[in-house]
C-alpha cells in the first residue's frame, strides 16, 4: 500500500479524528473538567441508593428452573435460612445439663425471641416439644416448661432427651457435651428490600438490612455478662451471608484504594512527574463512580462477584492511559511542543486505545451468556466501565497533560529524549530481546509448542469445583467457627427432598411415608457427609414410641394411613407445632431435609448422584421426588459454570479473532494476533490443572477477563510493528524500532496489571485472592508471548505483505 492509499484508509481517517479529539480537548480543557465534574455529580447520586447483595437471587434468574423450585419450596415450607448458635460449658459439671447453665439457656432463649428482629421462631432445649404417653393422650410440652428444682430432676430430663433421635446432633451433640440453639427466620436475603429494612427512617445502610441486622442483635445478645460462663458457636446462613455482605462492602473499597495506591506509586516511579500518576488514577476513579451509577440506574445491587472490579478497573483503564502518557513524553521530548505532542500521540495511539477498548469490552461482554445472574451483570457493566475509561482517556486525561510550560526553557539533549523512551537501559534491553528473536526463531517456536502440549495435558485434569467456607480465609473467625460447630454437632449445608403426591393426604399413605423412610436412611448411610436428617418421618416414628412406653421396637412407622392421621391430629391438637416443617398443609408435600458438612461441590454432587439412583430404583408411581434448597442451588452453580466457562470463552475467543481480522483488515494478521492471547491463558488453565486447582464461579472469570486484556498489548504492538514495516519496508528492521516505541508502554501496562491484580491478596475471601493469583500469572504469560512469541510469528508469516522499499517518512 502506498502513502496516498495509506492516507485514504479507514485507519488513516480516524487517526486523524482522534488527534483533533485531542487538540480540541486540548484546547477546551475547562470545559472537559466541566463536563467530567458533572458527571461525577450525577453518579454519586444514583450511588447513594446501591446496596450488597450476596444471596441466590444475585446468581440465579427468575425463571431459572432450578431457582423456581426453591421458591416453591420455600413457599410451602417457609424460609430455610437459619442462625445455628452452637454453646458448651466446658468449665461446669454437667455440661450445657447444668442446672444453673440450663436456667441461662431459657433466658437466653427468651431475649432472642423478644428481641431479635425478622425471625419465626427459635428452638433449644429450655422450649423443644417433649412428647410423652399418658393413658391413651399424648401429653406435649416444652422440655423445660415446669423447670426442675435441683440437678437430679434436670438429669432426669437429660435421660429422656438423648433417647430421641430427632434431637441428636440437632438440639444436643450426640456424646450430650454441647446444646445448640436453632433460630429460623421469617425473612429471607431474597426479600424486597422494604422489606428486610429493621428501620425505614435509616434507609438500606447494610446493618439496618437482613441479615446484617439480625447476625448483629444475636451477637450482642451472647455477649452479655451473664452468658460469660458459656462459650459460643454462631454459625449458619445469617452470619455466613452476613459476612458475605461485609466483605463485598468492605473490601470493594480497601482493594481499590491498596491498588491505586501501589499503582500510583508505580506511575509515578516510571514517569517521575506527579500527573503521570495523578492523571491515570483521577481517570480510574472517575470511571469507577460511574459503573457503581450505572448499576445502580439498571436497579441492580452490588453482589460478591463486584469485588474483584475495582482492581480490574483500575488495570484496564490504566493501560490506556499508560500508551498516551508514554507516547506522548516521548513526542514532546522531540517536539518541545505540548499541544503537537497530544495531537501526535493520538493521532498513533488513539486507534489501537479505541480498538483494545472494544476487543476487551468483547472479552468482558462475552459473560453475558452465562445463565449466572451475577456473572451476567457483571459482563454488562464490566464492558461498560471499559468504554467510559476509553473515552476519559482520550478527553479527560488530555486535559491533565494540557497543564505545564508549552515549550521547555531549554532544549532537551539526546539523553532526555533517551530517557523519555525508558532510559539506554529499557531501549539497551529491546535491542537484545529483538536480536535474540532474530537468532532463535526455531528455538522460540519448539519452546512454545512444547509448553502449550505440556498445558493441554494439564487441562484435561481440570476440575470444576467450589467450597463455600474455604472461600473464606482461613484467619476469618466465621470459618474457624462454621468448622468447628460442624466436628461437634449437625452440618450447616442443607439440602431438600421435597415428595408430591397427586391426591390431599397422599403423603401419609404408608407406601409414601416408607418412600421417604428409605431415602432418609440411605441418606444416612453416607455418613462422611450427612450429619442429620429430618423428616415427617422422625415425627411419626417418636409419637409412634411414645404411646408405647418408649419401646425402641415400636420406633416404627404407623401400618396404616388411618393411625397416622389420627397420630398427626393428635399431635396438632396436644399443642405440637413442629408439622410445618415436615408437612404442608393439604398433607400432598413433604420435606425431607438433609444436613450435610461443608464440602467441595464435587461430594455433594456424588452423594445427590446416589440418592438420585436410588429414587429411580424405587420408581413409586404415586410420588415424585425433586431436589431443591440452597445447597441444590449451588450444585445448579457448579454445573452453569461448566457451560458458560466453555461457550463464554468460545464465543469471546471467536468474537475477538474477527475484530482483530477486521481492525488490521486481515485474516491472517487476526489469526496471528490471537497466539500471543490465547497461548497464556492455555498455559494458566494448565497451570491450575497440574497443580489440582479447580474452577469455581470466581476463577471462571479468569478466560474472558484475561483474553480481554491480554489482547490489549497486542494490538499496540502490531498496530506499530506495521507502521515501522510500511516506512522500511524491512520485518527485521522494524522489529526494533517497534518494540523501543510501544515496548516501554507494554512492560508498564502489565507491571501495573500484575500489582493491580496482586492487590486482590490482601483480600479476606481466598477465592479473590487466588483469582487476582492467577490474572497476574496469565498477563506474565502474555507479556512474554508479546515480547518473544508474536515477533518470531510475523517474521516468520510475514502478514503485512511481502518486503518492499522503505516509505518516505
Amino acid at each position: 500500500m502506498n502513502k496516498k492509499q495509506e492516507k485514504s484508509s479507514l485507519v488513516e481517517i480516524l487517526n486523524n479524528r482522534f488527534a483533533t479529539i485531542g487538540e480540541w480537548s486540548y484546547d477546551h480543557r475547562w470545559i472537559v473538567l466541566l463536563l467530567c465534574m458533572t458527571a461525577l455529580a450525577l453518579s454519586v447520586y444514583f450511588v447513594s441508593g446501591i446496596r450488597f447483595d450476596n444471596s441466590f437471587e444475585a446468581f440465579f434468574d427468575q425463571n431459572d428452573p432450578a431457582y423456581e423450585n426453591f421458591l416453591q419450596f420455600r413457599e410451602d415450607f417457609e424460609s430455610d435460612e437459619i442462625s445455628y448458635i452452637l454453646y458448651e460449658a466446658p468449665d461446669i459439671p454437667h455440661g450445657p445439663w447444668s442446672l444453673e447453665i440450663m436456667r441461662k439457656i431459657g433466658h437466653l432463649t427468651n431475649a432472642l425471641e423478644d428481641e431479635v428482629p425478622f425471625i419465626y421462631d427459635v428452638t433449644s432445649l429450655a422450649n423443644a416439644e417433649l412428647m410423652e404417653g399418658v393413658g391413651d393422650d399424648l401429653v406435649i410440652h416444652d422440655i423445660l416448661e415446669a423447670f426442675p428444682e435441683n440437678q437430679e430432676e434436670l438429669l432426669v430430663i437429660r435421660d429422656k432427651v438423648m433417647k430421641k433421635p430427632i434431637y441428636i446432633n440437632g438440639l444436643i451433640s450426640q456424646d450430650g457435651k454441647a446444646g445448640a440453639i436453632i433460630i429460623d427466620m421469617a425473612k429471607n436475603s431474597i426479600d424486597p428490600l422494604e422489606e428486610i429494612q429493621l428501620d425505614p427512617a435509616k434507609g438500606n445502610s447494610l446493618d439496618n438490612l437482613y441479615p446484617q441486622a439480625t447476625h448483629n442483635k444475636i451477637e450482642e445478645i451472647l455477649a452479655r455478662p451473664e452468658y460469660s460462663e458459656i462459650r459460643f458457636y454462631h454459625t449458619g446462613d445469617v452470619p455466613l451471608n452476613r459476612a458475605y455482605n461485609v466483605i463485598a462492602q468492605n473490601e470493594s473499597i480497601k482493594l481499590g484504594l491498596i491498588s491505586f495506591t501501589i499503582i500510583g506509586c508505580i506511575l509515578f516511579f516510571f514517569f517521575r512527574k506527579p500527573m503521570g500518576a495523578i492523571g491515570p488514577l483521577a481517570l480510574v476513579f472517575l470511571s469507577m463512580i460511574v459503573v457503581v451509577a450505572f448499576i445502580s440506574s439498571l436497579g441492580w445491587d452490588l453482589d460478591l462477584v463486584f469485588i474483584i472490579m475495582p482492581t480490574l478497573l483500575v488495570a484496564v483503564g490504566v493501560a490506556d492511559a499508560v500508551h498516551i502518557i508514554s507516547e506522548f513524553q516521548a513526542y514532546h521530548a522531540e517536539s518541545g511542543n505540548r499541544r503537537a505532542a497530544i495531537k501526535q500521540t493520538l493521532y498513533l495511539v488513539g486507534v489501537p486505545c479505541m480498538f483494545t477498548s472494544i476487543t476487551t469490552m468483547a472479552g468482558f461482554a462475552s459473560m453475558s451468556v452465562s445463565p449466572i445472574k451475577a456473572i451476567k451483570h457483571f459482563a454488562v457493566y464490566s464492558a461498560f466501565g471499559v468504554v467510559g475509561a476509553f473515552l476519559l482517556s482520550v478527553t479527560f486525561l488530555i486535559v491533565f497533560l494540557s497543564f505545564g510550560r508549552k515549550h521547555p526553557r531549554t532544549a532537551l539533549t539526546r539523553s532526555d529524549k533517551i530517557r523519555a523512551k525508558g532510559g539506554k537501559r529499557f531501549v539497551h534491553a529491546m535491542d537484545r530481546i529483538s536480536k535474540f528473536n532474530m537468532a532463535n526463531k526455531g528455538l522460540i517456536i519448539i519452546i512454545s509448542i512444547a509448553v502449550t502440549v505440556f498445558s493441554i495435558l494439564g487441562i484435561t485434569r481440570l476440575t470444576v469445583d467450589s467450597n463455600f467456607i474455604t472461600e473464606f480465609s482461613e484467619e476469618l473467625e466465621i470459618r474457624k467457627t462454621t468448622e468447628y460447630a460442624e466436628s461437634v454437632m449437625g452440618g450447616t449445608a442443607s439440602f431438600s427432598y421435597v415428595f408430591r403426591t397427586q391426591d390431599e393426604g397422599g403423603i401419609i399413605e404408608p407406601a409414601v411415608l416408607k418412600e421417604i423412610e428409605s431415602l432418609q436412611e440411605r441418606a444416612e448411610q453416607e455418613d462422611y457427609i450427612v450429619k442429620k436428617t429430618y423428616s415427617i418421618v422422625d415425627l411419626l416414628k417418636d409419637i409412634n414410641r411414645t404411646f408405647h412406653n418408649e419401646d425402641d421396637t415400636y420406633y416404627v412407622l404407623p401400618e396404616t394411613r388411618e393411625l397416622a392421621a389420627q397420630y398427626l391430629l393428635l399431635y396438632e391438637s396436644s399443642g405440637g407445632r413442629e408439622l410445618h416443617n415436615y408437612l404442608t398443609e393439604d398433607y400432598q408435600s413433604a420435606n425431607l431435609e438433609v444436613r450435610c458438612k461443608m464440602e467441595p461441590t464435587s461430594r455433594y454432587e456424588a452423594l445427590t448422584k446416589k440418592l438420585k439412583i436410588h429414587i429411580d430404583s424405587r420408581n413409586h408411581p404415586a410420588v415424585s421426588t425433586k431436589l431443591t434448597g440452597i445447597w441444590a442451588l449451588w450444585l445448579k452453580l457448579a454445573d452453569y459454570i461448566v457451560s458458560s466457562q466453555l461457550f463464554g470463552f468460545a464465543l469471546a475467543f471467536m468474537v475477538i479473532t474477527i475484530m482483530m481480522c477486521l481492525v488490521f483488515g486481515s485474516v491472517k494478521t487476526g489469526l496471528i494476533s490471537m497466539v500471543p492471547n490465547l497461548a497464556p491463558i492455555i498455559v494458566t488453565l494448565g497451570f491450575m490443572g497440574w497443580l489440582a486447582i479447580p474452577l469455581d464461579y470466581i476463577k471462571l472469570l479468569i478466560t474472558c477477563v484475561a483474553i480481554g486484556i491480554a489482547v490489549d498489548d497486542t494490538v499496540h504492538l502490531i498496530s506499530r510493528y506495521r507502521h515501522e514495516f510500511r516506512m522500511c519496508g524491512d520485518y527485521k528492521k522494524a522489529l526494533f524500532p517497534s518494540l523501543v516505541s510501544v515496548g516501554r508502554a507494554i512492560f508498564i501496562t502489565t507491571v501495573v496489571l500484575i500489582c493491580g491484580f496482586l492487590c486482590n491478596l490482601f483480600s479476606v475471601m481466598d477465592s479473590t485472592a487466588h483469582f487476582g493469583i492467577l490474572l497476574a500469572f496469565t498477563i506474565s504469560v502474555a507479556l512474554l508471548a508479546d515480547f518473544f512469541l508474536l515477533p518470531v510469528l510475523i517474521i516468520l508469516i510475514q502478514p503485512f505483505g511481502p518486503e518492499a522499499k522503505p516509505v518516505k517518512r
